[in-house]
């Protein structure tokens, strides 16, 4: 059940950033206030690596036919970007290399 509340979460988020409402800093600063959790979800996308969260969204756009395509195509672009996340030192945020 928890994946299913997180997809519908991470999805929402990566919405709004692709459609220019808020950025990724503003929504995990939100999202730390409400939840008071140590990390948002653009700070725990980064850090599962965004080649991976591509794949678990494109998983979900094939079982549910009608989601927004923003969050896919947001992934897309990052991924090809080379923007990996914590991983490749550059996602939604930057990482010093001393932090991998």
């Amino acid at each position: 059940m928890f994946n299913r509340i997180w997809a519908a979460i991470k999805r929402e988020a990566l919405l709004t950033v692709k459609e220019g409402a808020a950025s990724p800093s503003e929504i995990d600063s939100i999202y730390k206030t409400v939840t008071r959790a140590p990390k948002g979800p653009f700070e725990q996308m980064d850090v599962a690596g965004l080649d991976v969260i591509l794949d678990i969204e494109k998983h979900y756009t094939r079982l549910r036919p009608g989601l927004p395509s923003g969050p896919l195509e947001l992934l897309q672009e990052m991924v090809v970007s080379g923007n990996l996340g914590v991983k490749s030192g550059h996602g939604f945020y930057d990482y010093e290399a001393d932090e991998n």
